[in-house]
């Protein structure tokens, strides 16, 4: 019996800026197989983006307060807006805005076949194993701690009757 399951990844419009895909991928319904690196994200282009800089705030002194380094990126066919202000440098939240843009569109497109949902699921299957094998653990333990319990009366029975 396999415990493979197909998923297709989906089919986006060039109309919406998006590079069109057909791919399909192998999930496991009982160990994880799709991972960040090797999931098909979708791509945009770079003239549906409209992507502003702003001043961050919070730790970071001067190299915060005084420069443009939070990125703000609007994905104008989808209208998905991003802000990233992860790092004091502009080009590393550049490129930190886009990853969550990426994720963002994988969720509008691909809905219950985005990278999200897929993994939720697989958490929720591995979630479900654990505690089937927590309760037959538990059973287990209850079975054993009984055996032990009439064992020490049986053994109780013959002392009292020795004596």
């Amino acid at each position: 019996m396999s415990f493979l399951k197909t998923v297709g990844v989906g089919l986006f419009s060039n109309r919406l800026g998006l590079k069109t895909l057909r791919c399909k991928q192998e999930v496991s319904i009982l160990k994880r197989y799709i991972s960040k690196k090797k999931y098909q994200w979708p791509e945009f282009r770079e003239e549906d983006l409209e992507e502003e800089f702003m001043r961050g705030s919070g730790p970071g002194g001067q190299s915060v307060a005084k420069t443009n380094n939070c990125v703000q990126i609007k994905h104008l066919p989808t209208g998905i807006v991003v802000k990233s202000h992860e790092s004091r440098s502009q080009s590393e939240n550049r490129k930190f805005a886009r990853e969550k843009l990426a994720y963002q569109l994988d969720i509008f497109y691909n809905k219950e076949n985005s990278f999200h949902a897929i993994s939720q699921r697989e958490a929720e299957q591995s979630k479900k194993v654990a505690k089937g094998k927590a309760r037959k653990r538990l059973e287990l333990k209850r079975e054993f701690k009984e055996r032990k319990d009439q064992e020490t009366k049986e053994g109780e029975g013959f002392d009292n009757q020795s004596e």
